[in-house]
C-alpha cells in the first residue's frame, strides 16, 4: 500500500517542513492492529475511549471482497478494542465478510461513487473524536472530500459531525456541516479542556515545503452548532474563522493533541513529511505557545524504500507510567495495496 495509490486520508496536505534530525530512537514495537480477513489495508488510526472500550477509526479501507452494498472499498471503517490488549480489535462484518462504512453515504454520494468510483468519488475520512456528553457515545469529526483521478488530487468540501453509540461501527451524520471550504478542515486532534472542545486544521503554504496549523474551539455542549466555534487569532478567540493565527508549523495533514500528566502540559504528536520520524511539541494551553519540535522516534519503515510511514499520532488512553511512556501509531505500507496501522511504546525524551 502506498499513500499515492490508496488515497490515504492523512496526506491531504503533504507539504511540511521537518525539523533537524535527532539521534534518539528508543521505542518498543507493539505490533499491528488486527484487521478482518477480507481487509488488505487501512490507515488513519485515530482513537477515543468510550465507556470501558477504545474506538478506533480508519480511513480508506481496501478489501478482497465485494461488500453487500456493492462496494469493494470503504472510505471509513471503525472497530472496538480494549486498553489492556489494544491490538486485538472487534468489528461486525456483513454477509460477505466486509466491514461496514463508518459514515453512511447519502443517496447522491452513493450514486456518484457507484457511477464514477473508485478514482473519482466522495470520501468521508475520520479526523478525530471525543466522548459525547452524557457518555455511551462518541462525537466524530470527519472530512468530506471529492477525490479526483491523479496523484493526491483531493478537493476538500466540508467538515461534519457524526454520532456513534458504544459498540456500533455505523455512525449517524448530522445534516449540516460545521465548517465549509475554504475554511480549513478543522477535524483533527480533538481535545477537551476547561469545558471547551478544540479542533485543529492543517493548510499547505503555497509554493513552499511548509504547512500551518490553526485551532478553533467551542463550548463542549454546543459543539454540534456551527455558529458556536471561534478561532484563535493570536490574542483572543474570534468568531471570524478567517482570522485564525498559525499556532505551529509542520504537521503534514494530521496530528494528535492531548494533556500529558507527566509533563503537566499539552502534547502534540505528528509524523514528519516524507519521513519515518515522529515528532512532538508541548504547550501550556491548546492554542500554545508551542515549543520547538523534538523527535520522539523513527518508526519501522515500510517494506518499500520509496514509501514512508505517515499518520503518526498518540493514543493517550493507552499511555503508561502516568504519561511517561506514550503509545503512538503510524500507518505503514506492507506491499502494493497492502498496509497496517502499527503501535509503538515510546518513552518521553
Amino acid at each position: 500500500m502506498t499513500r499515492r495509490l490508496v488515497v490515504a486520508p492523512l496526506v491531504l496536505f503533504v507539504a511540511a517542513c521537518s525539523p533537524p534530525p535527532s539521534s534518539a530512537n528508543v521505542f518498543t514495537d507493539l505490533g499491528s492492529l488486527t484487521m478482518p480477513a477480507a481487509v488488505t489495508a487501512r490507515d488513519g488510526g485515530a482513537s477515543v475511549p468510550i465507556d470501558d472500550q477504545v474506538l478506533w477509526m480508519f480511513g480508506d479501507t481496501l478489501m478482497t471482497v465485494t461488500a453487500g452494498d456493492g462496494f469493494t472499498y470503504r472510505s471509513a471503517t471503525a472497530a472496538w478494542g480494549g486498553v489492556d490488549s489494544p491490538l486485538a480489535l472487534d468489528e461486525p462484518l456483513d454477509e460477505r465478510g466486509a466491514p461496514y462504512q463508518l459514515f453512511p453515504y447519502t443517496v447522491d454520494e452513493a450514486a456518484y461513487n457507484t457511477t464514477n468510483g473508485p478514482m473519482e468519488r466522495y470520501a468521508l475520512w475520520p479526523g478525530s473524536a471525543i466522548p459525547a456528553p452524557g457518555g455511551n457515545a462518541a462525537w466524530i469529526f470527519y472530512q468530506r472530500l471529492l477525490v479526483h483521478p491523479g496523484d493526491l488530487n483531493y478537493q476538500a468540501l466540508d467538515v461534519g459531525l457524526a454520532r456513534l453509540t458504544s459498540g456500533s461501527t455505523i455512525a449517524s451524520r448530522d445534516p449540516a456541516p460545521l465548517f465549509t471550504a475554504p475554511t480549513p478542515a478543522y477535524a483533527l486532534a480533538a481535545v477537551v479542556d476547561g469545558g471547551f472542545v478544540y479542533l485543529y486544521g492543517v493548510t499547505p503554504v503555497a509554493g513552499e515545503l511548509d504547512s500551518t496549523c490553526t485551532v478553533v474551539r467551542a463550548p463542549l455542549e454546543s459543539a454540534p452548532d456551527p455558529t458556536a466555534w471561534t478561532a484563535w487569532d493570536g490574542a483572543a478567540w474570534n468568531a471570524d474563522l478567517t482570522g485564525a493565527a498559525t499556532v505551529l508549523h509542520g504537521p503534514p495533514g494530521d496530528l494528535s493533541v492531548s494533556f500529558n500528566a507527566h509533563l503537566g502540559a499539552f502534547l502534540a504528536v505528528y509524523s514528519g513529511i516524507f519521513s519515518n520520524d515522529v515528532w512532538m511539541r508541548t504547550a501550556p494551553r491548546p492554542e500554545g505557545p508551542w515549543s520547538d519540535a523534538r523527535k520522539l522516534f523513527t518508526a519501522i519503515p515500510p517494506t518499500s524504500s520509496s514509501d514512508t510511514d505517515y499518520a503518526g499520532k498518540e493514543h493517550p488512553e493507552l499511555a503508561r507510567d502516568g504519561g511517561a511512556q506514550l503509545v503512538v501509531s503510524t500507518a505503514r505500507s506492507t506491499g502494493n495495496f497492502q498496509g497496517e496501522v502499527r503501535l509503538a511504546l515510546v518513552p518521553l525524551p
